[in-house]
């Protein structure tokens, strides 16, 4: 039966953060799944593993796509699959794809390590015994404005993520909050920063943050 693992990696994108029992495992893998180009070759090449094959799967693949990696998963061994940084299938396209393993009698093993969802809420300073994760929000119309409506009905805390470029959208669009929030960039990373407050206040202080990935949490209520 071929395995396929889940691998979690640096959110820092410094591979040599993995664990040493994570390495030897990856030194014996025949198929590597990723989402982006540069970052899955960033991964072999730290492994000294350039001429192993790869794959591609990410918000641009289509039907055929997963079809073709399960068919090259189901031919070898062991393969992994990882996004471009943390956690992988929480808030990219690769549930499918494990999904789909499952359904075809591969056996799914994780190879656990961060996720910028648990860092976030972590130096949040909300209560977080129950949160939501929202995901991110509809790119544009009624959907995205439903998306943030929603959001003020929650009592427990919520976690949602949004592209490095739309940060200032999507804080313009939580000025109606009566709640705190934190946003947190680059998580892990050596220039990591959070800032806390009402939407209104945390939109004045990043006036000077450069675009960077980032995650915000909404403050929810203690019971």
């Amino acid at each position: 039966m071929c395995k396929l693992y889940v691998l979690a990696t640096p959110l820092s994108q410094n591979y040599s953060e993995i664990p040493e029992y994570q390495i030897s495992i990856l030194k014996n893998v025949d198929l590597f799944i990723g989402e982006e180009k540069k970052f899955t070759v960033r991964l072999l090449a730290f492994l000294k593993m350039r001429d192993k094959p790869y794959l591609l799967i990410n918000e641009h693949s289509v039907d055929d796509d997963y079809l073709v990696a399960l068919d090259e998963i189901k031919k070898v061994e062991s393969a992994v699959f990882f996004s471009d940084c943390g956690t992988p299938s929480v808030a990219d396209p690769g549930y499918k794809l494990i999904n789909m393993a499952y359904q075809n009698g591969v056996e799914v093993l994780s190879l656990p390590g961060p996720s910028s969802i648990m860092a976030a809420l972590s130096v949040s300073g909300f209560y977080a015994e129950r949160f939501y994760f929202a995901g991110f929000p509809p790119k544009k119309g009624y959907e995205r404005k439903n998306f943030f409506k929603k959001l003020e009905r929650f009592k427990e805390t919520v976690v949602l993520m949004e592209r490095p470029y739309a940060c200032k959208r999507v804080l313009d669009e939580l000025q109606y909050l009566k709640k705190r929030i934190s946003i947190s960039f680059n998580l892990g990373m050596p220039d990591e920063k959070t800032f806390r407050g009402f939407p209104k206040d945390v939109s004045k202080m990043l006036n000077d943050v450069k675009k960077a990935p980032f995650v915000i949490v909404m403050e929810g209520i203690k019971k």
